[in-house]
């Protein structure tokens, strides 16, 4: 029983981990909740299903380049123009694109439910559990691009751009770094993850236009549990939100555990504001 809900926490946390990543990316540097970010997780699962005829790993490649197109032409020409009209008018923005994009897919593919073929079918034995072989490769992919992200953000120039544009964007742009070419770069990487995870997660469930409501909630609190404008916070807020739910569930039916978890997670961003981890290294941990 432990093997089994270890295994399934590993899986859950690296999709949420990613997912959460992209999304703290944004609400980083862009200073926006996009809303959308869910969304994009359905766009990258419906992606797999348009090319569930070619090879996986082709699909992929594809997949992520339709991400980093989809995110250069939506904050260059959508969000763009919002972002002086403040808060309300880009969470309505990032709302819209939503809405537009569950539309795009319901008239191209329908609201009926879609499902892709696991590209590994096999399973292996682990401590006595029987588990998909495909979803501990998935979790690996997944976790690998969050590795290479945060390798990408601290160990590259491009990256100290993109944490000085976070810190200080005004200081940032005196300093010769173009706020505009930063805040682009960001959204089209963070779609980008999210269309991957939504890919990877494709073979695992059955995809409709609204299955990525499903994931902007824990990711959005991923990123509020964990300290504002740090880029691993999410991936340690995703840890807590997923080892929660995962403890709520062995206990609770499922719809019973997603709404204590809820309840669990706006009580500890009323208690924490600011992040949990912001707590934990004011005491030195």
């Amino acid at each position: 029983m432990l093997v089994q809900l270890i295994l399934d926490f590993f899986w859950a946390f690296s999709a949420l981990a990613l997912i959460a990543l992209s999304l703290g990316l944004i609400m980083g540097e862009l200073k926006i909740v996009n809303i959308a970010q869910g969304d994009m997780v359905m766009v990258g699962a419906y992606c797999m299903y348009a090319m569930r005829d070619m090879p996986f790993v082709a699909a992929l490649g594809f997949t992520i380049f339709i991400g980093l197109c989809l995110g250069f032409i939506l904050e260059r020409f959508v969000l763009r123009w919002v972002y002086h009209r403040g808060f309300i008018a880009t969470l309505l923005a990032t709302w819209g694109i939503g809405l537009v994009l569950q539309q795009l897919v319901s008239v191209a593919f329908s609201i009926s439910q879609k499902g892709v073929n696991m590209p590994v079918t096999a399973s292996v034995e682990i401590l006595g559990v029987t588990y998909p072989l495909y979803r501990l490769f998935a979790s690996a992919g997944m976790l690998m691009t969050v590795i290479v992200v945060i390798l990408l953000v601290y160990k590259t120039n491009i990256g100290l751009r993109i944490r000085a544009s976070i810190d200080n964007v005004e200081m940032a742009s005196v300093l010769g770094i173009a706020p505009q070419h930063v805040f682009t770069l960001v959204f089209a990487i963070a779609s980008a993850m999210a269309l991957l995870a939504g890919a990877l997660i494709a073979p695992t469930l059955s995809i409709t236009p609204t299955m990525g409501l499903s994931f902007i909630a824990p990711a959005f609190f991923s990123v509020l549990i964990a300290r504002q404008g740090s880029i691993k916070g999410p991936i340690i807020g995703a840890a807590i939100v997923q080892l929660l739910l995962i403890i709520l569930k062995w206990q609770f039916q499922v719809t019973i555990a997603e709404g204590i978890l809820l309840a669990l997670l706006v009580i500890i961003v009323t208690i924490w504001p600011r992040g949990i981890t912001l707590k934990l290294k004011k005491r030195g941990i």
